[in-house]
């Protein structure tokens, strides 16, 4: 069973255990709720393969294997002259290389036949590198490569799904608003399903076919002594054998093909269907997503687990005990039946094999509680062996506790038995000769400790009158820096003012400025500065003159009620 029948499986059951009145109401309400904003989008890419190049590759690997079956090869020689006693084997080249060489017969031998001293042994090589075969390995390694880059493409493209789900949905119902949000993105690759419904499945079987057979074919005996020698690179050169030879020219003219296609070999569309708008299985199989998640919300965020737990055990022993008394209800309206003669063969037999199952399935589910009942012993076994041990080593660590508590009440009796009267002895001794000096400390402590408090009163009134000294200086420090800084203040605002003036009067005295005069920023902030400072001092210099201006105002008004009076 796999992924999706393990999912199919539980959806069924699960809809199986909602198909109540409340959870209906519920996937009804979500499904119906925002059916606007639904949308389910698939994504499928379909690859259509070029065949030609399989084809002339499957024609061509058919004279590559006939070639490589030629097994062509360079034999050449290698003879020296040996001693007769390492000569191993005696060929045609020995028998000439004596007749021609007749002084390597050193000894004449009496009567029919002559052993030379020495003779001439001929070793035959063969070399399988030759040209030929290199030049077949280098166009399988070329066909390996060519085709492992379109299959693993192909591959990639045409076994990958995209799915995306977008819900949002607002359901407002008895006392309870439910706010429900998705937007989930499947991505799959190597998707088993699709490589079942690859429309091109075909060209892709013929694909790793060709693959493998050319990875069989690097595998020979031959092909990996070629591939052993170096490496050809392009351009080749036609030699007789590749030029004359039916199987090395077709293999050369598949060389040739491969070399020269420069198409990707397959062409790719990608296919969108959209589900939207939803159907009504559809929409109802969606919501038991939202009505399972709020459950899980509700039940961690007020801690319902155990209660839960609790509660689901109970209904599924209630359950079981009802089970168990309407089957055996069932088997007791049975046997009056069989009894009375009432029962025929047929319902006999079924109410065997009713039997015989429910019975399979309590001696499946005995053997499954037995497992874990065995399993369950055995780990108390051993847990019992590890309580054994531990409280064995207890009980010893306890008795070593209990020897040295004995021990060292021994030693401290032994000790006290030895020692304690000599050191009451010398207690009572060295209490007498320095009771009296300890007496004089504690006076000498006492008056020393006086002395000292009033150093401490003294320096504590001195310090508050310091204290008091050095905050008066800092205040009038501080009044004399504000003045100062106040006199800073307007002098500096006078400078300002007195510069703008000059800059009045040269302006008004016609003096030219320069066109990019105060463009820079630092003069056109002293500019700013100077034209506040003129502002500043004009107002202030207004107020005086409308100040001055009113008592003479006043003055001449008095006066000349004066005048009229008089």
């Amino acid at each position: 069973m796999n992924r999706l029948d393990v999912y199919y499986r539980a959806l069924r059951q699960y809809r199986s255990v909602t198909a109540v009145r409340h959870c209906e109401e519920l996937r009804a309400a979500v499904a119906k709720a925002d059916r606007d904003k639904d949308a389910l989008t698939v994504t499928e890419t379909i690859c259509t393969v070029d065949e030609d190049w399989i084809d002339a590759i499957e024609k061509g690997l058919g004279f590559i294997e006939k070639a490589i079956g030629e097994e062509r090869q360079f034999i050449y020689s290698n003879g020296e002259v040996l001693p007769i006693e390492k000569v191993k084997r005696v060929s045609k080249e020995s028998v000439e290389h004596l007749s021609r060489h007749s002084n390597l017969i050193t000894k004449e031998k009496r009567g029919e036949h002559m052993i030379p001293d020495r003779l001439y042994s001929v070793e035959k090589l063969n070399d399988y590198a030759v040209y030929e075969n290199r030049f077949l390995y280098t166009l399988l390694c070329y066909l390996r490569d060519f085709i492992t880059v379109r299959y693993e493409k192909i591959l990639a493209l045409s076994l990958r799904y995209d799915g995306a789900l977008r819900l949002n949905k607002t359901v407002v119902s008895h006392g309870r608003r439910l706010t429900y949000s998705v937007d989930l993105h499947d991505e799959r690759t190597d998707d088993p399903i699709l490589s079942e419904r690859n429309p091109a499945k075909k060209a892709v079987d013929r694909m790793d076919l060709a693959l493998k057979s050319v990875l069989a074919l690097l595998s020979t005996p031959l092909m990996e002594t070629a591939g052993k020698a170096p490496r050809l690179k392009p351009p080749i050169t036609k030699t007789n054998v590749l030029k004359m030879d039916d199987h090395f020219k077709h293999a050369m003219e598949l060389y040739e093909y491969v070399l020269a296609y420069d198409r990707p070999g397959y062409t790719v569309e990608r296919r969108e269907r959209n589900l939207a708008p939803f159907t009504d299985a559809l929409a109802d199989e969606l919501a038991e997503s939202c009505g399972m998640l709020a459950f899980l919300t509700y039940e961690h965020g007020l801690g319902l687990n155990d209660t839960l737990k609790r509660r689901f055990e109970e209904a599924e022993r209630r359950e079981k005990d009802e089970k168990l008394e309407r089957r055996a209800r069932r088997l007791e309206q049975w046997k009056r039946k069989w009894e009375s003669g009432e029962a025929s063969p047929a319902e006999t037999v079924a109410e065997l094999e009713s039997a015989v199952r429910l019975l399979q399935g309590e001696s499946r589910e005995l053997r499954a509680v037995r497992s874990r009942l065995t399993e369950t012993e055995r780990r108390e076994a051993q847990l019992r062996e590890q309580l054994r041990a531990m409280t064995e080593e207890n009980r010893r660590l306890r008795d070593r506790l209990a020897e040295t508590e004995r021990l060292h009440e021994r030693e401290q009796a032994q000790i006290h038995e030895a020692y304690g009267e000599r050191i009451e002895k010398n207690a009572r001794a060295l209490k007498e000769q320095y009771g009296a000096a300890l007496l004089e400390a504690e006076k000498s402590h006492t008056a020393e400790r006086g002395r000292l408090e009033q150093a401490l009163l003294e320096s504590d009134a001195l310090r508050e009158s310091e204290t008091r000294a050095l905050r008066d200086a800092l205040a009038e420090k501080e009044a004399a820096l504000a003045s100062t800084s106040a006199d800073r203040d307007r002098l500096s605002a006078l400078n300002l003012v007195c510069e703008a003036r000059i800059k009045t009067l040269r302006s008004q005295n016609g003096e030219h400025f320069d066109e990019n005069a105060f463009t820079e920023q630092e003069d056109f902030n002293e500019l700013e500065r100077e034209l506040q400072a003129f502002v500043r001092f004009y107002d202030e210099r207004w107020g005086i003159a409308k100040r001055a201006i009113r008592r003479k105002l006043l003055r001449y008004g008095a006066l000349t009620q004066k005048q009229k009076k008089d």
